[in-house]
Order: C-alpha cells, then structure tokens, then sequence
C-alpha cells in the first residue's frame, strides 16, 4: 500500500511541472436542439353525378310482296354511365433528425472544468382529413335489336346475333392513406478524452420526444340506379315459308355502387438514443459522471367513418325471336345468355398501421479510476403510447327486380322444326358491409444500461441505476354494419310453339340461378404486440 501510494505520489509531482497550457482548462459545454413540424390538412368536397338516358337501336326492317333473303344481322350495343369521386388523402410525411454531440474530446491533464451536454429532439407530424364524397349515376339504358321481314312470300334470315350491355357505376373514395415517417437518432459522447488530475464531472442529458396524430372524418354516398331493358326480337312475318338461321344472344345488366371511407394511414415512428459519459481514464480525483435519458412516442390514430352503397336495378333482358308464317317454320338453335347484377358494397374499416421502435443505450463512468472516484448516476426513462380509435357506421343496399326471359315463340299453318334451345340466366343481388376494425400496433422498447464498469481500488463512489419503459396501447372500436339484399327474380325459358301440322322440337335445356346475398362483417381483428426489454449492469467495487 505505501509503495503505491508513493507511486502516486510521483506522478503528482510530474504533472505539476507540466506546461501552464495543459491546466487549469475551462469547462466545455455544448446544446443542441431540433424542433420539425409538418402538418398535411385537407378539406375536400367532391360531387360527380352521371345522367345518362340511352338507346341503342338496330331496326333493319324488310318490307316486300315477293321473297326476302337477308343476310347476318349482328349488333353491338354498350350503354355505360359512370360516376367517380375521389377526395382521399394519399399525403407522405417524412422527417428525419441527427443530432451528434463531441465534448470535452481535446486532452486535459489538470484541472480541467466540467463538460455539460444537452440535446432535445422534437419532431410533430399532424395529418387531418374532413372530406365529402357523392357519386351518383342514373341509366335508363335500352339496347334494341329488333329486325323485323315482312313478306308474301318466303324469308330467308341469316344468323342473329346481339351483345347488349348496359352498365351503371357510381364510386366514390374518401378514404386516408396518409403515410407518416419519424426517423430521430440522438448521439453524445461527453468527457471521452484522458483527464490525470482534478477532473470535473461531467454531465449529459439527452430528451427525444415524437408525435404522430392522424385524423379522419369522412363521409361517403355511392348510388347507382339502373333501368335497363335488353331486348332481342327479331319478328319475321310471311305468306309462305320461314327459314331462320341460329339465334344467339348476350345480355348483362350490371349496377354497382361502391363506397370507400376506410383509412389505411400508416406511421413509423424510430428513436435511437445513444450516451457515453466519462469513457476516458481517471487517475485521481475524478468527479461524477451523470447520464439522463427520456425517449417519449406518441402515435393516435382516430377515425369517424360513415359509407353508404346503394343499387338500385330494374332489368329486363329480353331474348324473343316472333316467326309468323302460313307455311312452315324452319327455325335454328336458340342461345341466350342474360345475366343481371346488382352490387352495393361500403368500406368503412381502420387498417391504420402503426410501428413504435425505441433504442436507450447508456454507458457512464466505463473506465479505469484508481482513487477518489465520484459516484456515476444513470437514469432512462422510455414511454410509448399507441391509441387506435375507430367509429364506423355502413350501410349496404342491393335492390333487384330482373326478368330473364327466353320466349322464342313460333305460329305456323305447316309444320314446325325448331332446333336447339339453350338458356342460361343468372340473376344476383348482392350487399357487402365492412366496418371491422384491423388495424396493427407495434411497441417494441430496449433499454440497455452499464455504469461503472471499470474497477475502482479505493474511495469509490457508489454506482446508481434507475430504468423505467412504460407502454400503453389501447384500441378501441364502435361499428354497426347493415347489409341489405332485396330480389324479385324472374328467370323464364318458355319456348312457345303452335302449328295446324307437326311439331318437332330440338332440345331445350335451362341453367337458372337466382342468388341473394347480405354480409356484413364488424369484426375486431386489431392486433397489439408489446415488447420491452430491459438490461441493467451494475459493477462489483473491489477494494
């Protein structure tokens, strides 16, 4: 023990003949503060509306005293009104922040002053969103293929064939897929270089605060209503004989009504704190070295969501060839395709995202001290707090009276040869509400703490460690879904035949579904995942 404190003792000796500038250095103090706003505001009002009343006509008409040989007749015939608004909010916010302090990073040998730090970090990021949104489209829709021979003689007809759509279309989307990145890295190394004699203590304080708020309240109305007739009804009338070729026909009527105020908002929020105090070595004397930390996140994201989808459809798909003749009919195959649709769906769901990854990392007082050493405090504090709130109300309604009706018919004096007949008509209303709530929180905090790692001989300072990480993450959810399928549906094949000879028909067959569907799904299939660890290393002062 003497031969080390002797030793000591020299050393002291020596520095004091060292040279006036290495002494009696003032204390270095540094400060360094961020601030970063960004707010992204909407307010929108959007309206399209879609009058369409529309007639599609293709009338050869063949009027003679003799023969009439007409070739194919086809038609094509699309009737589309569309209506669509869109007043979402697609706005991208990013910050990102690097703070970087060095003090005390040049030598000192004796007396040298304390060196203070001090960073804060702050960064707000507000998006809000108040929007309207109306589409509406109205179809009175007829697409005709009427080719009508008329004859005291014979008609020769060639093929017919007609496409007929008729399609009404109202979308309106309100929704928010906001996106809000916060990046924020705060990095101090205070007291790093070496320090013999009469140290000051040096100190750092380190704050990180965030804040995300996404808003949403929106209200969106889709209608669509739809009249629309489908017709095939080629007619030929004659003194003598009929021979008609094949007969084919495609009709859709479709009406849909979609509506989207879901929200889809997504934030990242990423804080990294990192703090070494009094790395260097410390011979003698040394002050306490003190660290604080406080990284706080906060992220809400609230929703108030109302989204009604409305079809309405009146359709009538039509495939009746009329053959009147005195003699007799030769008639070819039959096909008809008809299909009706009436959608209504509503989107009013929280899909909101939100990530919260936090990083404390402390190192005080990590070197070697021989004698007279100061205590080193540490303190962290991490706090993270998530709310998701969601008020949704959706309303879906599917309104459907369609006819599907294949009615050839055929009057004859003679005899009648029909070929084959086939029908295929489907008729679907269908209504579909989701107000469910999935949105997803992350929370994943780290805290890691070494404080006076080195070894001390004698006179040490008692080591002190304080870690605290709070987590809160809350979702709440109200909804109400209605979802509403009303059908009248008439899928008719009557082929309708009557002659003074024979009959002979081909074979008819009929494929005929008539759907009704309602869902709505409510649901809560938010997510939350809390994940926190903590490491703290106090060492064991040897004497």
């Amino acid at each position: 023990m003497k031969a080390k404190l002797l030793s000591v003792a020299v050393v002291l000796a020596a520095l004091a003949l060292a040279p006036s500038a290495l002494a009696d250095s003032g204390g270095a103090g540094g400060f360094q503060a961020g601030a970063q706003s960004a707010s992204t505001g909407q307010a929108a009002l959007g309206a399209a509306v879609s009058n369409q009343n529309a007639v599609n006509a293709n009338v050869p008409v063949s009027v003679a005293g003799g023969n009439v040989a007409s070739g194919p007749s086809s038609a094509t015939q699309a009737a589309t009104s569309s209506a669509t608004t869109d007043v979402s909010n697609k706005a991208k916010t990013d910050q990102d922040q690097n703070l970087r302090q060095n003090i005390g990073g040049s030598g000192c040998y004796a007396g040298c002053g304390g060196a203070g730090g001090f960073q804060a970090g702050i960064q707000n990021a507000n998006t809000s969103q108040l929007a309207a949104g109306l589409a509406s489209s109205h179809q009175n829709a007829v697409n005709a293929n009427v080719p009508v021979s008329i004859a005291g003689g014979n008609v020769n007809s060639g093929p017919s064939s007609a496409t007929q759509n008729a399609s009404s279309s109202a979308t309106t989307d309100v929704s928010n897929k906001a996106k809000t990145d916060q990046d924020q890295h705060l990095s101090q190394n205070i007291g790093g270089s070496t320090c013999r004699l009469g140290c000051g203590g040096a100190g750092g304080f380190q704050a990180g605060i965030q804040d995300a708020q996404t808003e949403q309240l929106a209200v969106g109305v889709a209608k669509s209503d739809q009249n629309a007739v489908n017709a095939n009804v080629p007619v030929s009338v004659a003194g003598g004989n009929i021979y008609s070729g094949p007969s084919s026909a495609t009709q859709n009527a479709t009406s849909t009504a979609t509506t989207d105020v879901s929200n889809k908002a997504k934030t990242d929020q990423d804080q990294h704190l990192s703090q070494n105090i009094g790395g260097g070595s410390c011979l003698a004397g040394c002050g306490g070295a003190g660290g604080f930390q406080l990284g706080v996140q906060k992220a809400s994201t609230e929703q108030a969501a109302i989204g009604i989808a409305k079809s309405d459809q009146n359709a009538v798909n039509a495939n009746v060839p009329v053959s009147i003749a005195g003699g007799n009919i030769y008639s070819g195959p039959s096909s008809a395709t008809q299909n009706a649709t009436s959608t209504a769906t509503t989107d009013v769901s929280n899909k909101a995202k939100t990530d919260q990854d936090q990083s404390l990392r402390q190192n005080i007082g990590g070197g070697s001290c021989l004698a007279g050493c100061g205590g080193a405090g540490g303190f962290q504090v991490g706090v993270q707090k998530a709310e998701t709130n969601q008020w949704a109300l959706g309303i879906a309604a599917s309104n459907q009276n369609a006819v599907n009706a294949n009615a050839p018919t055929a009057v004859a004096g003679g005899n009648v040869s029909s070929g084959p007949s086939s029908a295929t008509q489907n008729a679907t209303s269908t209504a579909t509400t989701d107000v469910s709530n999935k949105a997803k929180t992350d929370q994943d905090q780290s805290l890691h703490q070494n404080i006076g790692g080195g070894s001390c001989l004698a006179g040490c300072g008692g080591p002190g460690g304080f870690q605290l990480g709070a987590q809160f993450a809350e979702t709440n959810q109200w909804a109400a879904g209605a979802a509403f399928s009303n059908q009248n549906a008439v899928n008719s094949n009557t082929p309708n035949a009557t002659a003074g000879g024979n009959i002979y028909s081909g074979p008819s067959s009929a494929t005929q579904r008539a759907t009704s569907s309602a869902d709505t799904d409510v649901s809560n299939r938010a997510k939350t995942d809390q994940n926190q660890w903590q490491h703290q290393q106090l060492p064991i002062w040897k004497i």
